[in-house]
């Protein structure tokens, strides 16, 4: 018979086989199922990392660079966008634990050569935590400031601040209260680097946060798959159908330029997730550890919401799982990070191609599943809506993220919330409608989620507010976007008339009818020359001073001048005729439309500024 101490032995042995077995089955299983998402979804390929209690894994799939066949390795280097966020995040929480910075700094006076218009910079002065959480209410990204030409990799930061429109430093709500995303915000924090360091934000971060995380094959230095700054490492980027996407220096780099590896992200991660000493000595102070993710301060915090930005990272609750990440976009990339502090596990991942049409999410499902993180159960939701009627109606974005287009997100980016006593519905024109549940204390459950989403407070000028934690909307009358909607279509409708009925009258010869609208026809078919000097440059220079976009501004100023002389010459020169009435009716609209595009900041059409 066999010693039961044998058979324990044996049984042990199997019992570690079976599940060696089985970690093996499920490691080819997760890899199979990443390869088939990378082609479903018409993406290049992509490198991960995942850490869970210590044990890393790395992996890759696809192709680095399609044209040299080259194959995707996990020591690959990848741009990832927004990501870098989160890293330099961490570079100044350690100039705050050396005592050169404090998260209350005064970043008006640090920066004083700046154009900053803050109307609460006596009480609420813009601060390191402010740009670190993206509470300092500065605006997002200009459209130059994105897509242009002119910067090189070592431009100064500042050049991404010289511009004459002196609301692109305006602070748009009061500092502390809201979240408003901002790649401004990381660049002047990167300014703020190098004004207390004297050196290159890039140079401190590589040597004194990079070097000591051993992550010797990351970089904040830009780096390129072509010329002299190229690194034959680096995957080129690519967006839809395979198009070929190199490095771009770019005037708000700070935000988004971060080279690295699979491999290197571990050990970030790794770091992240422990207590903010290394080998043995504190590396960041543990208290701002623990505001890595932990939304602070803010409106929709102090009503109770717990989701939102911390001092690196966002709270995201997704598949069951509540975790605190970080997602990435640049030129030819795509990148995500999100780690489980509570479990001591993680994941990185970077893709190759940026794509408007690939749904990501899959991936950080797979990761989820992957690394078996605990599903949380949902909060229980109460029985009823507390004031329904008061609640529901028209919710319009305050503010929007970008100034640019504060405008079309007025006419488009709009909820209204309808309530049937039992939960509320949010719907808009841009994604299927969400079901909010009651959960108390003004705070609602997406059903779609684990904990609280979102939250309904009013501010102390009696404002209702409507807050996920990184979004904020305020109540409003529908005849704030009504007349906007009724002047931009009759305002559209007549310019189509008038631009129909020209050509109509110069074809048929009818000079009488002509002489009033035929100028207006001129100048809506003068639209062709910049929509063909565009076509014929790469988007890239979008936000530049071209032929194109000179001719776009010359052509959309002339547009209410040529309106208005036309309903002058209508009005004065032209003798009674059967479409008179109707001609002048479409030229009244034309300019209103023009009005309000022009109050709105849309008229002339100039990206440059």
């Amino acid at each position: 018979m066999i010693n039961k101490a044998v058979l324990r032995l044996l049984i042990i042995i199997v019992s570690i086989l079976g599940a060696m077995d089985s970690q093996a089955s499920s490691d080819q299983d997760f890899e199979k199922r990443i390869n088939e998402v990378v082609s479903e979804e018409g993406l290049i390929g992509v490198t991960w990392a995942t850490i869970s209690d210590q044990q890393v894994e790395t992996g890759s799939f696809g192709f680095a660079n399609v044209s040299k066949s080259q194959v995707m390795q996990a020591q690959q280097k990848m741009h990832v966008g927004s990501v870098s966020k989160s890293v330099l995040a961490i570079g100044v929480l350690r100039l705050i634990t050396q005592g050169v910075l404090s998260l209350e700094s005064n970043v008006e006076l640090l920066l004083p050569e700046l154009p900053f218009d803050n109307p609460w910079a006596r009480t609420s002065a813009i601060t390191v935590k402010h740009l670190l959480a993206h509470t300092a209410g500065i605006d997002n990204i200009r459209m130059w400031q994105f897509l242009n030409t002119s910067p090189l990799p070592d431009t100064p930061l500042a050049h991404a601040f010289m511009s004459k429109d002196k609301t692109l430093l305006k602070v748009r709500v009061e500092p502390g209260t809201q979240y408003l995303y901002s790649n401004m915000g990381y660049t002047l924090l990167a300014m703020v680097i190098e004004r207390v360091t004297g050196q290159r934000y890039e140079a401190y971060l590589d040597n004194e946060l990079l070097k000591p995380l051993e992550m010797h094959a990351s970089t904040f230095e830009f780096v390129s798959q072509v010329g002299d700054k190229a690194d034959p490492l680096l995957a080129m980027g690519y967006h839809e159908n395979n198009v070929e996407q190199t490095a771009v220096a770019m005037y708000l780099r700070a935000s988004g330029q971060f080279t690295t590896t699979a491999q290197d992200m571990v050990k970030y991660m790794a770091f992240v997730l422990s207590d903010g000493r290394l080998k043995g000595q504190t590396f960041v102070a543990p208290h701002l550890m623990t505001m890595l993710g932990y939304p602070d301060g803010t409106d929709a915090h102090q009503a109770g919401l717990d989701i939102g930005h911390g001092l690196a990272f966002a709270i995201r609750d997704r598949h069951g799982v509540v975790g605190m990440c970080h997602p990435g976009t640049t030129f030819g990339f795509r990148a995500y990070m999100c780690l489980f502090p509570s479990e001591q596990k993680g994941f990185f991942y970077a893709i190759n191609t940026d794509s408007e049409q690939a749904d990501y999410e899959k991936f950080n499902q797979l990761f989820i599943t992957k690394l078996a993180i605990r599903k949380q159960a949902p909060t229980l939701a109460a029985n009823t809506v507390q004031n329904e009627l008061q609640l529901a109606g028209l919710y319009f974005l305050s503010p929007n993220s970008r100034v640019e287009f504060e405008f079309l997100d007025r006419l488009f980016n709009f909820i209204w919330l309808e309530g049937n006593g039992h939960n509320l519905t949010i719907k808009s024109l841009q994604s299927e409608d969400k079901r909010l549940m009651p959960i108390g204390e003004n705070l609602y459950r997406d059903e779609t989620r684990v904990q609280a989403s979102h939250v309904l407070y009013q501010t102390q000028n009696g404002k209702l507010m409507l807050s996920d934690g990184l979004k904020t909307y305020q109540k409003g009358p529908i005849t704030d976007i009504l007349f906007y909607w009724v002047s931009l279509i009759l305002g559209l409708l007549a310019l189509l008339y008038l631009l129909l009925i020209g050509v109509y009258r110069l074809i048929t010869r009818n000079r009488l009818g002509l002489h009033g609208v035929g100028l207006v026809s001129v100048n809506v078919s003068l639209f062709t020359v910049p929509a063909y000097f565009y076509s014929q440059q790469s988007f890239l220079a979008f936000g530049d001073v071209t032929a194109a976009s000179i001719s776009l501004a010359l052509v959309s100023a002339l547009l209410p001048i040529s309106a208005l002389y036309s309903l002058y010459l209508c009005f004065y020169k032209v003798s009674e005729h059967k479409m008179k009435m109707l001609d002048m009716l479409a030229l009244v609209l034309l300019l209103v439309l023009c009005a309000v595009l022009f109050a709105w900041g849309q008229l002339p059409m100039t990206f440059w500024r």
